[in-house]
Order: C-alpha cells, then structure tokens, then sequence
C-alpha cells in the first residue's frame, strides 16, 4: 500500500513539470494584421494596419453574400516604433503582427532612409521577409478600403497575391522585401518596387463602379542616390530583361492591319565593352511566343522583323528614360560591376549617371522565334512573298 502511495506522488509531481494548455488563445481572441504601411507627413512617421475577418478567408461551400469586413487603423509618432505603440493605445484586442502579408510606403516614406524604415521594421517584428513590397502614390486610407471580388476578403487580390496577376500579364515584376533587401543593399544593383493604386473605370457590379489594385508603375532605387518613379510605358524595357517574364502582350501596327503577340521567357545577356573612361554595353535577348491576333497581310520574316523593331525600341526607350533621371532600370551596372570590377573600382562610380551615357548602348540584338504562327501559312493572302513569287 505504501509503495502504490509514493508511485502515486512520483506521479502527481512529474505531472506539474508537463506542458499544459492554460495559456492558450484561440483565433478570435487576437487581431491579426495582414497589411502594414508607412506615410511619412510633418516630420512624423504615420502607421497604418489593416486587419481582416479571417471568416472571409477561410474556404467556404458558398460565396459569401455580404461584403468583407476590413478594419484599418492608423497612429502617428516621431519613429515608426512610436507610431505603432501609439496604435496598440486603442486596439480592442491583442495586436499580432506575425502574419504581415504586405507591406506598403508612400512616396512621402520612400523620400526618407529607407534603411532606418526597413530597420526599424524587423527590429519590431512588424515584416517578414517573404512580405510583398509596394510603394503607393495614393492615400493610404483609400487603398486599403478595396475588397476582393465576388465579397471576398481583401487578402483575395493582387495586394496579396501579385504573382497571379503577373502570370497573366508580365509587365513589372512583383517583388518581396527579401528580394527588395539583396538587390538595394547590393553594390550597383538597381531595385525596382512596383507602385500600386487603383483603377475605378475597368469593373462594375450590378449597382456601382468598383475600385479594383493595379500597378502603374514602379520606382526605381539605387541605393540613396536616386529614387525616380516611371510608368509602365517607360518600363516596357524591362520586361525583356527579367527571366520570369512569363505572358507580356505586344501590339504592332503595320500598313494593312495589326498583328498581336504573347511572348514569355526572354533570354538576355548584357555584355560590357571598356573604351577608355568609358563603358558601353551589348545586349542581347532571345525570347519566344506566338500570335494571338492578325489582321495583317505581311509574311512571318516581316512580322518577326517589326516584332524586333519593338523589342529593341523598348529597351532603348527604357534606357533613355533611366538616363533623364539619374536611374538605370535596365540594370546595366550591376553587370559593369560584376565582370568589370577593376574598372568600376578604378572610377569609384556612386550613381548611375556616373557609369551611364547618351551612347552607352552600342547594340541591341533581339532573336524571335514565334512557336505558333495559327492559320497564318493557310491564309490565302496576295502578299507576294507569301506566295513565294
């Protein structure tokens, strides 16, 4: 008996050293937020968070019938820390800021370091590093009001999920603050941040116009040196210079019609030639796809001809653009950096337009190859060369 009683103890002790669930919180106890954004007005740093109904987001048999709940708050402080404990002030429940899935600045925030930004951030685990990354030219407030289609949760669009969106249509590539981070703190990389906004004219329900995410351009970061914003027009470039370029349109008109193109999966080499004190550079991009839409009556040799003409003329579009505004989109010294390291050394370049000039694009070769042409060799065209005349 007195043996089943000291088990019993033993027993009841080791029992006060096992791991228990008293401290436990359910998912509705915490709010979680999805979306963390930075203004910068009056020398003061203004935080903004918004949190979701994860009842929105969670797979459902039905649509839901009403709209997704958002709630967005905001706060202000001398320091981004500040702003944020300022913020927790007035959070009816815990904050929990493990689950940020985007992170957004202003142009006014962009203008400042953005290192102490980005500092500031991981130091109080506000961001993680997989993170989408966008900088906004739009209020904050405004933004982040737009919903999802069909009722959804905001977490259901192209804030979240910009790599979807990208996939259909490769323009400028969606980027993380991991990516974001190598690239800027590289020497002679220059990163490029998408900018989002909104489009009020492309989409409607059945009562109303709809505020949908689009991105319209993008900035483009060397370092502290230079900080220029540009249109997708003008970066049209820089599609041909990014692998993951997966389905980009591109529309020529020619005499007797049009001819409409999707091409993926560019290849191109930047080659660096030294000539003195100066660098000029050969690119060379392969890439393929076929055609979507015809009208035209020219033959493939001509069609693929314009097709070049275009690639090429959007690079060197691009080019020109970086070069008005002290930037290199195209990313030319990164390469100039990596394979002529002497010479970059040598001239102890800082900024873009160090390195950069009216002449620095000696040659632009494009290579296209169209893998499906449709009915264009059945079509019974008077093209003579067509013909074979």
């Amino acid at each position: 008996m007195k043996r089943i009683i000291k088990k019993s103890l033993v027993l009841m002790i080791c029992l006060l050293f096992l791991s228990g669930c008293w401290d436990q919180k359910n998912i509705q106890d915490i709010h979680y937020v999805t979306t963390f954004a930075v203004d910068y007005k009056d020398g003061e740093y203004i935080v903004y968070v918004q949190l979701i109904d994860f009842a929105g987001v969670a797979k459902q048999e039905v649509k839901p019938t009403t709209p997704s709940i958002s709630y967005i708050g905001h706060n202000s402080g001398k320091t981004i820390t500040e702003a944020i404990n300022n913020l927790y002030k007035t959070a009816q429940q815990r904050l929990f800021l493990g689950h940020v899935h985007t992170f957004i600045l202003t142009e006014n925030a962009l203008k400042q370091d953005i290192n102490d930004i980005i500092d500031a951030a991981f130091r109080n685990n506000f961001i993680r590093y997989s993170s989408n990354f966008f900088v906004t030219k739009k209020p904050l407030d405004e933004l982040l009001k737009i919903t999802g289609f069909f009722n959804l949760s905001p977490m259901y669009s192209e804030l979240h999920f910009p790599n979807e969106v990208y996939r259909n249509r490769s323009f400028i590539r969606p980027i993380t603050i991991q990516e974001f981070i190598a690239e800027y703190r590289e020497a002679a990389v220059t990163a490029i941040v998408p900018s989002i906004a909104w489009n009020a004219k492309d989409w409607k329900d059945n009562k109303k116009k709809l505020k949908t995410f689009t991105i319209d351009g993008a900035y483009t970061l060397f370092y502290n040196k230079s900080k220029p914003w540009y249109s997708e027009e003008e970066l049209a470039g820089v599609r041909w210079m990014t692998k993951d370029t997966t389905r980009t349109p591109v529309d020529i008109q020619t005499r007797d019609g049009f001819a409409y193109f999707s091409m993926a999966h560019p290849k191109t080499k930047i080659k660096p030639i030294i000539e003195g004190n100066q660098a000029r550079f050969i690119i060379d991009c392969s890439v393929s796809g076929r055609i979507l839409g015809l009208t035209s009556h020219k033959s493939i040799k001509v069609l693929e001809q314009s097709l070049k003409a275009s690639i090429a003329q959007d690079i060197q579009k691009t080019f020109e653009a970086g070069l008005r505004n002290n930037a290199d989109p195209l990313n030319l010294g990164g390469t100039l950096y990596r394979k002529e390291l002497r010479f970059w050394q040598a001239h102890h370049f800082n900024e873009p337009n160090d390195y950069l000039h009216r002449d620095a694009l000696q040659a632009i070769h494009i290579d296209v190859k169209l893998a499906n042409t449709g009915i264009l060799k059945a079509k019974p065209f008077k093209d003579k060369e067509i013909l074979g005349k």
